[in-house]
């Protein structure tokens, strides 16, 4: 059920004693695409202070930031494209056929930033949070989610496709926009 995508990865290297979901997507998202990295390996390339990720936590713009940096810095062959959920274009159908097309290519990692409470449907969760997508059934239209905090969430679990949709398009609190998705992907020149 698993995507082979996400068989690179050791979860146990990734879980961190502080709360840095969007700086450990990135480190997983890379690590699952074959470039091993840690979250400390993040920290240092980008001069990432601490504070920004534990004080407010990140947005899904300056998640992308630190990743276009990190990328940059180390002249990495992988690109990132952003999409928020508040954009037209960007509907449950077109939401499905990213996640389908995110299970199916082992060329990319898509990495969802989506409001707790809405994806576990419990109103008692609170805050955004990210995560990867590990794999699709279109049967029964659930997702099953990678996640950054085993720990907290349980390594894999699954949410109905609309549920976790309403979970993107809800708005960052820190922000003025929706939160949404990452979708990390490995360039064809890549000797890694």
């Amino acid at each position: 059920m698993i995507t082979k995508d996400l068989d690179n990865i050791s979860l146990l290297a990734f879980q961190q004693p502080i709360n840095c979901c969007n700086v450990t997507a990135i480190a997983y998202a890379l690590t699952a695409l074959g470039h091993s990295t840690c979250v400390d390996d993040i920290f240092y390339v980008t001069r990432l202070p601490i504070a920004s990720v534990l004080d407010d936590g990140m947005t899904l713009a300056e998640t992308y930031d630190t990743f276009i940096s990190y990328i940059e810095n180390g002249k990495l062959p992988f690109s990132v494209r952003m999409e928020y959920f508040d954009q037209r274009n960007m509907t449950f159908e077109t939401f499905i056929q990213e996640i389908e097309r995110a299970v199916s290519d082992d060329k990319d990692i898509h990495i969802l930033n989506f409001s707790v409470s809405i994806a576990h449907d419990n109103f008692n969760l609170g805050g955004g949070h990210f995560s990867l997508v590990a794999d699709f059934d279109p049967n029964t239209q659930e997702i099953t989610i990678a996640d950054t905090n085993p720990k907290k969430y349980t390594r894999f679990w699954k949410c109905p496709a609309e549920r976790m949709y309403k979970a993107c398009v809800d708005k960052d609190s820190s922000s003025t926009r929706s939160r949404g998705m990452l979708i990390v992907r490995k360039n064809d020149n890549s000797q890694q």
